[in-house]
């Protein structure tokens, strides 16, 4: 039991480490649609953990005191390390943001330029200049007026 004790409690308290890994991301991506994915991502991979440690230690059943020794080992990390860690986690997530933010920039350039030079250079060729003239056909009226004379 003393065993058992430990290591739900110090499965809580990784729990509370990934979150904050979890909550990282978060930071960086401020959409709504991604932090709902990074939270469903969160909670599967905390209840497969989980369910893998109830087989590991009780077979599978599902006893209330595993729950709470996960919590409160959750809790414990929660009112310690999180809040001390926040603050590194938001500079650090507002610079590698900011750097995200200057590639795309870059990388919009970089293929803004790829696709203008295929514009202007294969697409722009193969137009014709004027209505009347066919791409890469040669002019049929030459041929024939030397037909009608």
């Amino acid at each position: 039991m003393p065993n058992e004790f430990i290591t739900f409690v110090l499965l809580g308290f990784s729990f509370g480490i990934l979150y904050d890994v979890f909550r990282f991301f978060r930071f960086v991506f401020k959409s709504v649609k991604i932090q709902f994915l990074i939270d469903f991502l969160y909670f599967v991979v905390i209840s497969f953990v989980f369910f893998i440690f109830l087989l590991a230690y009780n077979n599978g059943q599902v006893r209330a005191y595993y729950f709470t020794l996960s919590f409160a080992g959750f809790l414990f990390y929660m009112l310690t390390l999180f809040r001390l860690t926040e603050h590194g986690e938001r500079f650090i997530a507002l610079n590698l943001r900011n750097l995200l933010r200057k590639l795309t920039k870059s990388l919009k350039k970089v293929l803004q330029f790829i696709r203008n030079v295929y514009y202007n250079k294969i697409v722009l060729r193969l137009k014709p200049l004027r209505k009347n003239d066919k791409v890469g056909n040669i002019d049929e009226s030459i041929f024939s007026e030397n037909k009608a004379k």
